[in-house]
């Protein structure tokens, strides 16, 4: 079985640690794509979601080969790394390997994982991530996976023990979700294709019924109770402005409401306007994931780990990938400039670290691409623009070429 060299080398400092990633959110858009199965492919979008434990949490993306992972592919992932004094820690908490199967770690406190047995093979939480990538190509072949050994939380882990719940996805577009509940493997054909944190995932597909009252359309329902009133006031009642369609969707950080947000606004979108090509998934991907993103300071830390344990939480980095493609694009918080990873051109045979954080914000200055104004036929200034890249930027709804051109390779 793979080696679980990514695991963390001290059990007490697990415990101080505590899990390593409180709420993440997860998202699945389809759009047209020959790589993909009957011509769709998947946009994911996926958010990290951690408070800076101890002040020392740090991130790096890494190609992970197989001589290093002992399984039979290399992967691409993002680490977190504590680099808490006497730890050495660095734990995958999503990727994508070489053939694309991907698979996201999210946080689940209600996790309660299998009892170990004598002459299983046992695994620890923190293990999946990476030996699934490292030894799978398939939804299937990952599930038959976790029926071979059981995940565990051994000895002193029973109070200190990660608790996570996992989204996994392959080029054929199959989506499902693993929990472990009260001691047993579950396993979601996750249709909704929205993963979140707590409760449980069908608590979360119940609770999509609480919000049944949001309309996709502007509000005309109560048009026939309109009277006319006096004094400058005119037609009540009548809906001033726009976004009441959406009154009632919940705006905070919690997972509920996160869950709601994605389900509801990525369907709203979708009817609206389709997608054409992975360009529109990136744009409808970008703007969900800016929809559940925390500043850092707006979710405190939780005073009973302890003090300096836990920090306010937020986004480190956001992630869209399309495993029938095998590319992902990458973010961070201070530089938000996607970055592109193409698996197809990644050498496997040699791991290769990318900073997170490069030291800018990203921002491109563009004072000396401007043109010069030509007068119309009504004497407005007319801009001259050039090219299909100027036509794509000031129509949002422009479909061709690609959204995933920066590469970082």
């Amino acid at each position: 079985r793979a080696r679980t060299a990514m695991r963390w080398s001290s059990v007490a400092a697990v415990g101080s640690c505590l899990p390593l990633a409180w709420s993440c959110s997860y998202v699945e858009i389809p759009f047209p794509s020959k790589a993909g199965s009957n011509g769709t492919a998947f946009m994911i979008g996926r958010t990290m979601e951690l408070g800076d434990l101890f002040g020392k949490m740090s991130y790096v993306i890494e190609t992970v080969p197989t001589h290093v992972s002992g399984g039979k592919y290399g992967y691409v992932a993002p680490m977190g790394v504590c680099g808490y004094p006497h730890l050495n820690t660095k734990v995958a908490a999503e990727g994508m390997n070489e053939v694309g199967l991907t698979i996201s770690a999210l946080a689940l406190e209600q996790s309660a994982y299998e009892a170990p047995l004598a002459g299983s093979t046992e695994i620890a939480p923190e293990d999946v991530v990476g030996n699934i990538l490292a030894q799978c190509d398939s939804v299937d072949s990952a599930l038959d996976y976790l029926v071979s050994v059981r995940v565990v939380a051994k000895g002193l882990l029973d109070k200190m023990e990660m608790h996570l719940h996992w989204a996994i996805h392959d080029t054929s577009g199959r989506s499902v979700v693993v929990e472990y509940l009260e001691g047993r493997r579950v396993i979601y054909e996750n249709t909704p294709r929205v993963l979140t944190n707590d409760p449980d995932l069908t608590w979360h597909w119940r609770n999509l019924n609480t919000y049944s009252n949001l309309n996709p359309t502007f509000p005309h329902q109560n048009d026939f109770l309109q009277v006319e009133a006096g004094r400058g006031v005119g037609s009540v009642p009548r809906a001033v402005g726009h976004g009441w369609n959406l009154f009632g969707m919940p705006g905070d950080s919690s997972p509920p409401s996160r869950f709601a947000r994605l389900f509801y606004l990525r369907g709203y979108a979708l009817n609206t306007q389709k997608m054409t090509d992975n360009s529109d998934a990136v744009v409808l991907g970008t703007a969900l994931l800016n929809n559940v993103f925390i500043p850092y300071g707006v979710v405190p830390p939780n005073p009973t780990k302890g003090p300096g344990v836990d920090r306010p939480e937020y986004t480190p980095h956001g992630i869209l990938k399309v495993p029938a493609e095998k590319k992902k694009l990458i973010r961070a918080y201070r530089n938000s400039q996607w970055r592109l990873i193409d698996l197809n051109r990644v050498d496997f045979s040699k791991a290769q670290p990318w900073p997170l954080e490069d030291g800018s914000l990203g921002i491109e200055d563009i004072t000396a691409n401007g043109r010069a104004m030509e007068a119309d036929s009504a004497g407005f200034g007319q801009a001259v623009v050039e090219g299909e890249a100027a036509r794509r930027t000031l129509d949002p709804h422009a479909t061709e070429g690609s959204g995933l051109q920066e590469d970082v390779m």
